[in-house]
């Protein structure tokens, strides 16, 4: 072969077209193919071999095509006629055709191939060559090129109908629109609103979510991402709001600046309600499960729903065993005077009616909707009652139990005139059920309380699973329907299968003994199980007796599934372990903060089920952890030589977001990759999940504990069991804390009583020698100056008494006020109230404190100054309690000033001392339960001395405001501000 062959050899072996040399026969058999048939994945060999002919590798849909257009063509060519073709296929005996090809893995390709005649035998084709080249591409581009227009078309109009709005924002201040969709006006919009620059896109996100917003994009845009989602609110034209789900794509320019934002907005709205729904709805069911009281499951549900719905005042009516009269289960917003005046009610009065829309819904197991109670025939027993307190609309849904009785009725009030809409009459129906569920539930657990004797036989003899044996049979004779349906085997299958081939084999013993005792004593009830066809096993409870089955001694085994049961019993025991856990706790009042930390660590580890857990506290002003210990397992796997103690809340790793977010994080896959991780240093315990949580005392973060490396993955149950726990820790380390705030003072009292009682028997024997002396000389009787210094001693004593008893005082009283508000007994009654002698009075109870330090006073309250809608004896103790705060901070002969000023919409009372002052970092914290002015975790009782933590409540119950303007040296500035 000369080298011009060797290279164009090479030349077509390497080329883009693929040639084959195929005879005329059935099947095409190839007698040589170049070398680039590997661009289909052959290799040459694949065909000269034998094994396929060129029409093996036809896409079959088109193999008949082409073989039929190749014979007909031959077939015309040799006959000389027009076949068609074109004039250089007939001259040049060639012609060229597009079908498609199978590669060797299967896919298809197009090609053109172009069939040219080598050889001829007796007039007819003898051998032919066929040059494929691979068109693919042209194909794909020509379809595409094709449907483009009409894609368009298509795409403008999903757009413009779709659910999702389309937005194309400028990356400038306001975030401009170039171009919206027409769905748009969904949000009560037009496009022209955005396009015209009437409107800016900022201008529709919620204000309390415009800022997160901002942040968001920044950090998207600056980190260098191309895409990002998030969630927020968007205000409709209406002002009403909606949940979006936005999807974003940054564009930049060639030099990575940012130029616009492309994106959309999905209405979640609907999916956000729902998730709140079934939030509430699984909160309510964890109370029925735990065996919460049914008041306290009723005013969780009516809480939740308020929460749901604001504006609505939902309460929950039972009705009597008589059925005869309602009763309230729970109506925590409903005014006092009208549900004391509806309490009771008859739900049928003298006519027959009821009197009320509650009465008519529980009489006739109806909804009865009420959109106007001054008019409305349903409702005239309640009209005048409901007319003084305010309530205009009542929509009253009967609770019912599974069995279709009537329990109760859900009621709904509003203090507007209106009809409920489609998915507020949903949201009524909803709860119903909900409280028809722990209604039942609680009078299920009555009766079967009652009836336990009764249900107990009835149990023995359910038809459940039914087996039937022979005493020594090793199958069995006879299984009901229930058998085959839970089992999943065809009746057949299991009368011919052995006994213990659907018992598992752990069972096996235990069920042979049995089978023995039941022989001897004639019945049995024992725990087995059975396996299903697809291998999962079943635990049952089996009662079983000898019984005459068709002339045969047999044995009956009635067997209930128990799966619930099982799993109610290890929640059981979890759950009894954790309240041992918490008595425990309970009981540790005695021991050292030690002690009680260290307890609570490790079970928090035990019943979470994790190796390792931490406890740090906080620091006063949430900005630094100080880890406070390790659990032991993490000592003797951590091998750090400079541990590290002190953390500072912004800079730390993943670990801190419990902190930084408030809320509990799961990380059940913490090797992942995490931007959040610092890394951890070289011989650190290795972590595979984490949970931690912040503690609160308040709306304070005080301490975070966490736990890791569970077996498996941690879930809410863990998230409550270790707050709980930690919860229980600290009010068992606050109690300590004012268990020994109580003792310092009233040492303190006793100490200042004890010299309180000395000086006064040193004056009184003073005074005796005074007036009864032994010498008459009159000079030497009287010693003025001991006198002073004992009266001096005295007074000394007396002002110590006073002081560490007003102390004691306030703490007791701030702890009777904290007992009170747990209990829920913190009640408010609202009428117009003269504020000029509230302030009055206040400066009247602290008259004798301002004449004990020979105050300067001024107070300006204006005649005019106008009356507000408060509790009158509530805010006594508010304004009491600012004046004495006041005082105690003012010098000998200092100045206390009281300002009093109308406002627009409220009445502004600033309260100015001469004071030393308060600490700028201190003021934030001054209205806490309990705050501490330094970092140790034992001193934290001072904002129950204050008491202030309680003029914080009284405002808030107003709706009004209260802060402390101060600097060092300077005296403080005590502002409240109560609306009209």
């Amino acid at each position: 072969m000369t080298r011009i062959d060797m290279k164009l050899e090479t030349l077509v072996n390497n080329g883009p077209a693929v040639i084959f040399l195929c005879r005329a026969e059935t099947g095409w058999p190839v007698e040589m193919v170049t070398e680039n048939v590997s661009r289909l994945g052959y290799s040459p060999e694949d065909f000269v071999e034998g094994s396929l002919g060129y029409a093996d590798i036809i896409y079959p849909a088109d193999l008949e095509m082409a073989v039929s257009q190749f014979s007909a063509y031959a077939e015309k060519r040799y006959k000389g006629e027009d076949s068609g073709h074109k004039e250089e296929d007939r001259g040049h005996g060639t012609f060229t055709r597009q079908y498609r090809l199978l590669n060797k893995s299967g896919d298809v390709l197009w090609v053109e191939a172009e069939v040219q005649v080598l050889s001829e035998e007796e007039g007819e084709a003898g051998s032919f060559q066929i040059t494929v080249f691979d068109i693919s591409r042209w194909k794909q581009a020509e379809k595409s090129m094709l449907n483009a227009l009409d894609t368009e078309k298509e795409f403008k109009r999903i757009i413009n109908s779709g659910h999702a709005i389309v937005f194309l924002w400028r990356a400038e201040p306001g975030w401009p629109v170039d171009f919206v969709s027409e769905n748009v006006s969904g949000l009560g919009y037009t496009p022209e609103d955005f396009t015209s620059r009437n409107i800016f896109y900022t201008d529709i996100i919620h204000p309390e979510d415009l800022e997160k917003v901002k942040v968001e994009v920044s950090k998207n845009a600056e980190e260098g991402r191309d895409y990002f989602s998030k969630e927020y609110r968007v205000l409709m034209k209406s002002g009403k709001v909606r949940y979006m789900d936005e999807r974003t794509l940054i564009r930049r320019n060639e030099k990575g600046e940012v130029t616009c934002y492309q994106g959309i907005l999905l209405d979640i709205t609907k999916r956000k309600q729902a998730e709140e729904l079934i939030l509430s709805q699984n909160r309510v069911l964890e109370r029925i499960a735990s065996g919460a009281s049914l008041d306290e499951v009723l005013l969780l549900l009516v809480n939740y729903a308020e929460e749901m719905k604001p504006g609505l005042l939902c309460t929950v009516m039972l009705l009597d065993r008589e059925q005869k009269r309602l009763f309230y289960g729970a109506c925590p917003s409903l005014p006092k005077l009208y549900s004391k005046a509806i309490n009771g009610m008859k739900i049928k009065v003298n006519n027959g009616a009821a009197g009320t829309a509650a009465g008519t819904a529980a009489r006739t197991g109806k909804r009865v909707i009420v959109g106007n109670i001054m008019k409305d025939p349903f409702c005239e027993e309640c009209r005048e009652i409901a007319q003084k307190v305010g309530l205009k609309a009542c929509w009253a849904e009967p609770i019912f139990s599974s069995g279709g009785d009537v329990l109760g009725v859900f009621t709904i009030y509003l203090r507007e005139t209106r009809m409920p809409r489609e998915e507020e009459l949903e949201f009524i129906r909803t709860n119903a059920h909900l409280a028809g569920i722990a209604i039942e539930h609680v009078q299920a657990a009555e009766a079967l309380k009652e009836s336990e004797s009764r249900f107990r036989t009835i149990f023995d003899n359910i038809n459940d699973q039914l087996y039937i044996r022979e005493p020594d049979g090793i199958c069995y004779m006879d299984v009901n329907q229930v058998v085959v349906d839970r089992l999943g085997y065809s009746k057949e299958e299991i009368l011919n299968m052995e006994a213990e081939e659907i018992i598992p084999s752990n069972y096996w013993a235990s069920v042979r003994e049995n089978m023995q005792k039941i022989k001897a004593e004639g019945s049995r009830i024992f725990e087995a199980g059975a396996v299903c066809k697809d291998g999962t096993v079943i635990p049952l409870e089996v009662s079983a007796r000898i019984i005459d089955y068709g002339g045969k001694r047999t044995i009956l085994s009635v067997a209930r599934d128990i799966t619930e049961r099982k799993k109610a019993e290890a929640a059981q025991r979890l759950n009894e372990s954790r309240l041992e856990t918490l008595v425990k706790l309970e009981q540790m009042a005695g021991a050292s903060l030690k002690e009680i930390t260290d307890f609570a660590r490790e079970e928090a580890v035990r019943l979470t089920g994790s190796k390792l857990g931490y406890l740090a506290f906080m620091d006063a002003y949430e900005s630094t952890l100080v880890m406070h210990s390790w659990s032991d397992s993490v000592m003797e796997e951590c091998s750090i030589e400079d541990k590290q103690f002190i953390y500072p809340v912004k800079s730390m790793g993943l670990w801190g977001e419990a902190a930084r977010q408030r809320k509990p994080i799961i990380t059940n896959n913490y090797p992942a990759p995490n931007p959040l991780k610092k890394g951890c240093p070289k011989n650190h315990v290795h972590l595979t999940r984490h949970l931690n949580i912040p503690v609160f005392d308040g709306k304070r973060i005080v301490a975070v504990a966490g736990v890791g490396n569970k077996g498996e993955d941690y879930d809410e149950s863990d998230v409550r069991q270790l707050t709980l726990l930690m919860q229980g820790m600290w009010q068992l380390i606050q109690r300590k804390q004012l268990e020994e705030a109580l003792r310092t003072y009233s040492e303190e009292l006793s100490k200042a009583n004890e010299e309180l009682g000395s000086m006064n028997m040193i004056k009184s024997e003073f005074m005796e020698e005074v007036m009864f002396p032994e010498k008459e000389e009159y000079e030497e009787i009287m010693d003025f100056e001991t006198l002073y210094a004992i009266d001096s001693q005295q007074q000394k004593a007396v002002n110590t008494f006073i002081h560490y008893s007003e102390k004691l005082r306030r703490l007791v009283d701030s702890l009777l006020y904290q007992s009170l508000e747990k209990a829920g007994k913190i009640e408010y009654f609202f009428e117009e109230t003269q504020l000029r002698d509230i302030l009055s009075d206040a400066f009247l109870n602290n008259i004798f404190l301002i004449d004990e330090k020979g105050l300067e006073v001024e107070k300006e309250i204006p005649a005019s100054l106008p009356e507000i809608k408060g509790d009158r004896e509530k805010l006594t103790v508010l304004f009491t309690a600012l004046v004495d705060y006041a005082i105690k901070f003012i010098p000998q002969g200092g100045k206390l000033a009281l300002e009093a000023k109308e406002e627009e919409d409220n009445v502004h009372i600033v309260i100015v001392d001469s004071g030393k002052g308060i600490s700028k970092e201190l003021i934030p914290y001054l209205f806490d339960r309990l705050y501490q002015v330094n970092d140790s975790v034992s001193r934290r009782y001072q904002g129950l001395e204050s008491g202030l933590y309680i003029c914080k409540d009284i405002v808030d119950a107003h709706k009004g405001e209260i802060w402390f303007e101060s600097e060092d040296v300077s005296g403080t500035l005590m502002h409240v501000k109560l609306p009209k």
